[in-house]
């Protein structure tokens, strides 16, 4: 998947501007929160200042074009909605290489070898998804949102 196709995608089920009680991230626009961007002005943000830092620090930090398609767009979402470590983390434990939330080579070939990786993922999602204490105030609108993602990424 390109990352216009996955920028665009995030931005359709983020949304704008939102501070909903009881999300950790606080203030939100974009899907960029005030908690992991406490000196950014959130709630000036702009769509061109939000695509670049997702091509930066989510997109290309993540090396989200060497997945295999389909898990691409699982891992990226997964940053967005869940944070860029625990993204990676996840995938490193279905891959069995080193949690240490940074994909590398070694995570990069193991993923494109690995049969069935992108349904692996989308379970773990689930996984972890399950033990977030938020799970039952804000599980729907993520499960809701995790489906719509598997929708996109199993669809190429």
């Amino acid at each position: 998947m390109t990352f216009e196709k996955a920028v665009a995608f995030i931005f359709e089920v983020e949304g704008g501007i939102a501070n909903i009680a009881g999300d950790p991230g606080g203030l939100t626009k974009f899907g960029i929160s005030r908690r992991s961007y406490p000196n950014l002005d959130i709630a000036n943000l702009t769509q061109e200042q939000a695509v670049a830092i997702y091509k930066t620090d989510y997109w290309e930090k993540l090396r989200c074009a060497e997945l295999p398609n389909g898990l691409d767009l699982l891992v990226f979402d997964a940053a967005v909605n869940q944070g860029q470590d625990a993204a990676a983390k996840m995938l490193q434990t279905l891959l069995d290489v080193p949690q240490d939330g940074i994909i590398g080579a070694e995570t990069i070939r193991a993923a494109q070898t690995k049969t069935d990786i992108a349904t692996e993922y989308l379970a773990q999602r689930m996984y972890h998804y399950a033990l977030i204490p938020q799970i039952l105030q804000m599980g729907r609108g993520w499960y809701r949102r995790l489906a719509k993602t598997a929708q996109l990424a199993f669809s190429n």
